[in-house]
């Protein structure tokens, strides 16, 4: 299946939006208090792959298939300045949720599994 030039930013959303989703669905009210500090990194992120990608581009060391992208660039293509901010923010938010649990003593994983079986059964009473 193929989405034409769509195929780019369809792939990133599932992936990379589904990481974000999953991460803020968890620990939103963690995350809530870090808002500013995840939109610098997502900012920072932005800046400087719209600069390497611009240089990377003009030096003709990849390229993007016309056929799979919008073909807007600002640096770089605008579905990989997408891509990064969504990576900036799982990255930004998961490191920050880590240090967040290692501060409490609480170990993360068996939290998160806690969480995650709580979240589901809520979800199946919901159904009910």
């Amino acid at each position: 299946m193929t989405f034409g030039i769509f195929s780019f930013i369809v792939t990133i959303i599932i992936f990379a939006g589904t990481a974000v989703l999953i991460e803020w669905t968890l620990a939103f009210k963690r995350l809530k208090k870090y808002v500013k500090i995840i939109g610098v990194v997502a900012t920072l992120g932005f800046i400087g792959t719209a600069i390497a990608e611009s240089v990377a581009l003009n030096w003709r060391t990849w390229y993007y298939s016309q056929g799979k992208t919008f073909g807007i660039y600002f640096g770089a293509a605008a579905e990989n300045l997408i891509y990064i901010i969504f990576v900036a923010v799982a990255v930004a938010s998961a490191t920050l949720i880590w240090s967040d649990y290692e501060q409490d003593g609480k170990p993360l994983l068996k939290t998160t599994v806690e969480q995650i079986q709580d979240k589901f059964r809520k979800w199946l009473r919901m159904k009910k």
